[in-house]
């Protein structure tokens, strides 16, 4: 009563609380969305081109089998360039095919695992 006395529409009210909620949700998801990124590490493609050029591939054959300009663009992924979304896909899926390890390393996980293909056995 008290509200209609000063006079605000009840429905602003309403629609308020239910703006309100949804900005509630949308913060939550962020929130988890930021908690996860923390933990990310992104795919290490230096070592990746290593373990494929001990497999006899140069930066300029990785280059003309993917859709990248030429073997400079993988040479700058090689000195921790970023690859653009479409290129680095391409580039873990020929590392798949070609070294048959199909857990991608991730940049600092160096030492927490082990595999064979072109790292000769050191790690």
């Amino acid at each position: 009563m008290f509200i209609n006395d000063c006079g605000i529409d009840s429905t602003v009210l309403k629609k308020a609380k239910a703006e309100r909620f949804i900005n509630l949700r949308q913060q939550k998801k962020v929130k988890e969305f930021l908690v996860k990124r923390r933990g990310y590490k992104r795919p290490d493609f230096n070592r990746m081109i290593l373990d494929l050029s001990r497999l006899k591939w140069t930066h300029e054959k990785i280059a003309f089998v993917l859709p990248v300009a030429n073997a400079s663009t993988v040479s700058e992924w090689a000195r921790g360039g970023n690859p653009n979304f479409e290129h680095g896909e391409a580039f873990i899926e020929l590392w798949k095919a070609e070294t048959g390890v199909e857990r991608v390393p991730r940049e600092g996980e160096w030492q927490t695992y082990k595999y064979e293909i072109g790292q000769l056995e050191l790690l």
